[in-house]
């Protein structure tokens, strides 16, 4: 419990010594567009959450990158389990996988903006981003499956259904989980990073990106501490959540 205390400790003063530097930068600097002061940025900050339209932004951006980051979980499972049980199915979606895995952000939203509305851009570009990284951790975690348990399973004419449920998916959990999480805080920066690009109404893009336009520093600090914030959240809350499905 003390070194619990202590390492606590050390992180509170550590985080104080990074802000005591930032603010000496930023009266050196003595320029609030290159490098605002930590106190500017946390006024700006609760200025933001004090408003109406802030929580429409964060509740428009996050629904639809969330409903990508669902779509990812439920497609990457899916395909990786007929890649698991079909090997000309693996070899035929693979190209794709590695489409996805490897295609830049940027050319991925612009090509995007030719085929859809710009409202719903988020959600593909999170689902592009995060569902190649589920599919491969599924995969390689069903391929690890002791061969000997499946035999068992047929001799006994386990269904396939049960197989799934208490073999594939008991099997596999530490690979999806892992997966999952790491997605997580992906989808949100591919997500806000599409939306800079694409400029829908009322998301965290758009306002970044008008903190450009605006030449607004502290704005765009603020900004980015709601998403830091945010991405936080989301992580604890999808760590608390798969934690009750432990062994």
């Amino acid at each position: 419990m003390i070194s619990i205390l202590q390492n606590k400790k050390r992180k509170i003063i550590i985080a104080l010594v990074w802000l005591v530097i930032w603010q000496i930068m930023a009266s050196l600097i003595g320029e609030e567009i290159l490098l605002p002061s930590p106190f500017l940025v946390l006024q700006r900050f609760f200025d933001l959450i004090m408003t109406k339209e802030f929580y429409i932004t964060i509740l428009s951006s996050f629904g639809k990158i969330f409903i990508g980051f669902v779509l990812s979980i439920v497609f990457g499972l899916t395909i990786a389990y007929f890649s698991y049980k079909n090997d000309l199915f693996c070899e035929f979606i693979n190209p794709i996988i590695v489409i996805f895995r490897s295609i830049p952000l940027a050319s991925l939203v612009i090509f995007l903006l030719f085929w859809i509305n710009t409202k719903n851009l988020s959600i593909l570009v999170s689902f592009i981003m995060a569902m190649p990284i589920i599919y491969t951790n599924t995969y390689v975690g069903l391929k690890s499956i002791d061969k000997k348990l499946l035999q068992m399973a047929s001799i006994y004419e386990v269904r396939e259904l049960d197989k799934l449920k208490y073999i594939y998916l008991i099997k596999a959990k530490a690979f999806i989980k892992s997966s999952i999480i790491s997605v997580s805080g992906l989808v949100l920066k591919a997500g806000i990073a599409g939306e800079v690009i694409g400029l829908p109404d009322n998301s965290i893009g758009k306002n970044l990106y008008n903190t450009k336009i605006y030449l607004d520093m502290p704005s765009l600090l603020a900004w980015t501490l709601a998403i830091l914030i945010l991405s936080f959240i989301f992580e604890y809350t999808l760590r608390k959540i798969l934690e009750r499905y432990d062994d």
